[in-house]
């Protein structure tokens, strides 16, 4: 088993090594394409009227397509767009009419991840069941106002890019986004002065931000920003939004170690010795230190900025796995490894304040390999399924197999491709590791946004935002 795990570890990473350049995509011109510039004329191209798979129930009008982001010498960077109307003609409404309506949109994270993984799954007005059926999801955020679903950056689900116009770090993306913004509002043209909210999860807490940023920093911005909202984000490090949770998450889900009380208190422990143990409020009391645990200098482990989609965490965890086997076998740490997988290790015997010298400040790490050899359900699955039965999203949840939680089925069928007008150039993917710089193996230089979230602050209420 460990040769093969080996082996597969050898042929991922040469294949890797194979493909340095991200694909090279582009939109797709389908019939009736307007000529000339962006207008109320466009309206009727992207306006989806052709019946979708298996679609049995009624929508409001909506529209999709894929835009330019303006990037010269890129006419092939654009970004994708599904829309739906909170009532006839409230979309299509004329310049200057509605302007106290708002209008809103939604974002997924990743980075790398689509936002129809959004529309279809969580807020959109339709959704997918576990049997790939399609349902009427009568709480979409579309009944609340008009509301549009974005894939972004450039490349990402639907959206299309040159093979080196990836964005090179989040500050591109801002300006990509408001490029893509300044033709969304001559297609929708009420929409230039109505107040925007925009939204997301995740990574948006990066992406929202800096299109925050990007927004203050325009003498002219071609949308009337009113709010930003964010979910479970991302604004902080990595070890903020992975590392520092998880003694809340084992205090909230004690079946993650077995209700055992001395793992508990080792836990704990080794919270403290990292500089964990913050009490995050809001607002907070002035900012709280930035967290660089002992032996994380310069540690990919939480310099990197992965995928965190659920199937991304997933695959992440099996890479993981099958990483850490080959890395024991060349360190010569089998032995400890192997004692670690087969018996319960005494987390007990540990003097006070030592950090675990093969983990070091990586608990969520230590948490997930803990549940996945230790404790049931997690433990009942075998090598070959490699911590597939865990589930980041819905720790109860010990399925393996899970029920599906799939798009590609839907969105890559050529009827519902042809009836949003998305490209013919690409197969949508849920997540792809998104190649900052045009670089396959490139992470996202920027800092975090916690770093400017006073001058943004100040920047809104400069604004009355």
């Amino acid at each position: 088993m460990l040769h093969a795990l080996l082996l597969l570890v050898a042929t991922l990473s040469g294949l890797a090594c194979a493909q340095l350049d991200p694909p090279s995509t582009f939109p797709h011109d389908y019939p009736g394409k307007p000529p000339g510039g962006f207008g109320p004329n466009w309206q009727q191209y992207f306006q989806v009227t052709e019946q979708l798979p298996n679609v049995s129930f009624p929508l409001s009008r909506n529209w999709a397509g894929n835009i330019p982001v303006n990037r010269p010498n890129h006419p092939n960077d654009t970004l994708f767009f599904w829309a739906f109307e909170k009532e006839n003609g409230s979309l299509t409404a004329n310049a200057g009419e509605r302007s106290n309506e708002p209008w809103g949109i939604w974002l997924n994270g990743g980075p790398g991840s689509s936002s129809m993984v959004g529309l279809l799954f969580e807020n959109g007005p339709l959704h997918i069941a576990n049997d790939f059926s399609l349902f009427a999801n009568n709480w979409s955020w579309s009944g609340l106002a008009d509301y549009i679903w974005i894939d972004q950056p450039v490349g990402t689900g639907w959206s299309t890019a040159d093979s080196d116009g990836y964005v090179a770090d989040e500050d591109q993306m801002g300006e990509d986004f408001f490029g893509f913004l300044t033709n969304l509002v001559e297609v929708f043209p009420s929409l230039k002065t109505r107040p925007l909210y925009i939204t997301g999860e995740s990574y948006a807490g990066t992406y929202i931000p800096y299109i925050t940023k990007t927004y203050f920093g325009l003498s002219n911005p071609p949308v009337k920003l009113a709010k930003v909202a964010i979910g479970d984000g991302t604004v902080g490090s990595a070890q903020v939004f992975e590392e520092l949770p998880t003694l809340s998450v084992i205090e909230t889900y004690p079946q993650l170690i077995g209700y055992d009380q001395d793992v508990y208190n080792y836990f704990k422990e080794q919270a403290h010795s990292c500089g964990y143990d913050l009490n995050l409020t809001y607002p907070q009391n002035g900012h709280f230190p930035t967290l660089l645990p002992p032996g994380t200098n310069g540690d990919l482990a939480f310099t990197k900025k992965q995928l965190y989609t659920k199937n991304a965490l997933q695959s992440e965890a099996k890479a993981r796995l099958a990483q850490n086997k080959a890395e024991v076998l060349a360190i010569d740490k089998l032995r400890k490894r192997d004692e670690w997988l087969k018996e319960k290790r005494d987390l007990t015997g540990r003097p006070n304040g030592t950090i675990d010298p093969w983990y070091k400040c990586l608990l969520y790490e230590e948490m997930i390999d803990y549940a996945l050899n230790f404790s049931v359900p997690w433990s009942l699955g075998d090598d070959e399924k490699l911590g597939l039965n865990f589930d980041v999203y819905d720790v109860p949840d010990a399925l393996s197999p899970e029920a599906p939680m799939d798009a590609t089925v839907f969105l890559n069928n050529n009827a519902t491709r042809a009836a949003i007008h998305a490209p013919t150039s690409k197969v949508w993917a849920e997540s792809i590791r998104y190649p900052f710089g045009n670089s396959v193996h490139g992470g996202d230089p920027s800092v975090e946004p916690m770093v400017f979230l006073d001058e943004l602050a100040s920047n809104a209420s400069s604004h009355n935002s």
